[in-house]
């Protein structure tokens, strides 16, 4: 019987250089590729994610009102005890008992919501908005949220009527950008 020396037995690990270069040439293709996409999800996922959080604590407003029957107040705020006028603040829902407009200690904070997106900014609005016991309100309003790069194909828009329907804008003409109560298109300030 025959014995083979150590050397023959060697196996060989690992890859060649040029085996490895090839890896990274694909990889290096792919993350080209597929960044840009990455990225449009993320600016819409972050666009979506204000439109949802904005729509939410005003249909939580609106219902609170009506079932209350007393005005409710939505508004953006720093302290939670006072509205400001910047809507990229945190938002606060509250019943104005009294009908003067601002939270005194004794109203009932019903609702927060957290701060927009940093990467986002908000539009057409400032100051609150009340409801009245019947669910309406004063003015109606389109609450524009855009990526900061201003492209209006990801803009979207908190639509409210003056019967307080709430609604999101939505592309009905089919164009890549949504349009606002009155069907003209969003744009970004």
């Amino acid at each position: 019987m025959k014995i083979k020396s150590s050397s023959a037995l060697r196996l060989q690990y690992g890859l060649t250089l040029l085996e490895m270069l090839i890896t990274v040439a694909i990889l290096a293709i792919l993350v080209g590729v597929v960044a840009p996409s990455i990225n449009t999800i993320l600016v819409k996922n972050r666009v979506t994610g204000d439109i949802n959080t904005l729509s939410a604590i005003a249909q939580q407003a609106r219902f609170s009102a009506i079932n209350e029957q007393f005005n409710v107040i939505l508004c953006p705020t720093t302290s939670y005890s006072t509205c400001v006028s910047d809507w990229a603040n945190a938002k606060m829902v509250f019943i104005d008992e009294n009908s003067n407009g601002s939270r005194d200690s004794s109203e009932p904070l019903i609702a927060s919501s957290d701060p927009l997106n940093s990467g986002n900014t908000i539009s057409g609005i400032s100051g609150a908005i009340s409801f009245s016991e019947q669910g309406s309100i004063s003015n109606s309003a389109t609450i524009t949220i855009c990526p900061k790069s201003k492209d209006a194909s990801y803009a979207s828009a908190l639509l409210l009527s003056l019967y307080g329907r709430i609604s999101v804008a939505i592309d009905s003409d089919d164009d890549g950008i949504n349009e606002d109560l009155s069907g003209t298109a969003l744009t970004c300030p």
